[in-house]
């Protein structure tokens, strides 16, 4: 008799001690948190090792969207100059499988480049990219005439293009050649009037600036009319900009360390598109916030001279994104978790009582 009460309260004591259950809705919350951090876009580049995107049907690719988001694209580029300036290159996408793979279905780069044609800013090592990861233009000055417009437009409208960086260098021998007013040839001055607007522009701005800095400040101002061009004179590029499907932005290359001076969006792009820009996750920043915003930055090689021009800095913030937060879903976690232990401890309570009161009145009997 004994035995069969102690073991009947052994069985409702463990019953009443099984394992807290969590609340279904702060798990619900824990499970939204933890997707929502696996989907954010990985800043890896291996992008195109991925399964490569079959040709596009209609001549308008841009109307399906980019190959990849703008703020992705900025995100790869950044991070492939960031291991190029510090010597750790991969050199992605260069092999006898990529070149069979591009031939067979053909290109989707998910940049563009409009960069000078000086032979010491080789571009696709620049950014440590591969076969078909850019689409490149190259032209003295990066200047945006009618060639250089057409051939953007290609790679917005068919290959599905969503990022454009206008990419100009220090010591740009265009920029210095207009600064200076030396003598060119005949054609040599047909390609540099486009940046005659933008040294004009320096001068009134800057009137106190001479030699090497005029030229420093010139260059950038240069970068900024090429952006200029390509949203006031393209019809194509303005209603992909306008529909989120294009960003612009410029940067300043630096010969000696690697590194590029992000001058962001156009100041005023918004006023070239008429105002009707919708919002988006920024790309780009100036090396003058590039610490606050960059994970990879060391100030210590920012390029010379980059707080001296005032208007280089957009206010975006970070192209990288930030991650979101997962504290909201843990605190909902731990409330649950501890009204279950409260359970637990005062169900034990019980069982003990029940227990000692039993084998008081058993013994009591005797």
């Amino acid at each position: 008799m004994k035995c069969a009460i102690l073991l009947s309260l052994f069985v409702g004591t463990a019953s009443l001690a099984s394992p807290p259950v969590h609340h279904p809705q702060a798990s619900a919350k824990d499970a939204h948190a933890t997707a929502a951090h696996d989907a954010l876009p990985a800043a890896k580049d291996d992008h195109a090792h991925t399964a490569p995107a079959q040709p596009q049907a209609t001549a308008t690719a841009h109307s399906k969207g980019p190959n990849l988001p703008p703020a992705d694209a900025m995100s790869r580029l950044m991070d492939g100059n960031d291991r190029y300036r510090y010597g750790e290159s991969t050199y992605p996408r260069f092999d006898s499988a990529r070149r069979a793979e591009t031939a067979s279905n053909g290109q989707h780069p998910f940049a563009a480049i409009l960069g000078c044609a000086d032979s010491r800013m080789p571009v696709e090592a620049i950014f440590d990219q591969g076969i078909g990861d850019l689409f490149v233009v190259r032209v003295a000055g990066n200047v945006a005439d009618e060639d250089e417009i057409g051939t953007l437009e290609y790679g917005v409208e068919h290959l599905g293009t969503g990022l454009i960086v206008v990419l100009g260098h220090i010591k740009c021998g265009a920029v210095t050649a207009v600064v200076d007013g030396a003598h060119v040839t005949p054609h040599i001055a047909k390609l540099v009037d486009n940046i005659v607007p933008a040294v004009e522009a320096t001068k009134q701005q800057q009137p106190d600036a001479r030699g090497a800095r005029l030229v420093r400040l010139a260059i950038r101002a240069n970068v900024r009319q090429s952006m200029q061009d390509l949203l006031t004179r393209s019809e194509v590029m303005s209603a992909a900009v306008k529909s989120g499907n294009l960003q612009i932005v410029g940067g300043v290359y630096d010969l000696q360390s690697g590194a590029i001076e992000w001058l962001g969006e156009h100041p005023q792009q918004t006023a070239f598109l008429g105002g009707a820009v919708p919002p988006k996750q920024p790309a780009g920043h100036s090396d003058a916030s590039h610490s606050a915003t960059d994970p990879h930055a060391k100030p210590e090689h920012a390029p010379a001279d980059a707080h001296e021009d005032h208007g280089a800095k957009d206010g975006h913030g970070d192209a990288h994104g930030k991650q979101p937060t997962t504290k909201p879903a843990k605190q909902a976690k731990a409330a649950p978790r501890k009204e279950n232990w409260i359970a637990l401890g005062g169900l034990l309570s019980v069982s003990a009582a029940a227990s000692f009161g039993a084998i008081q009145y058993v013994y009591g009997r005797k």
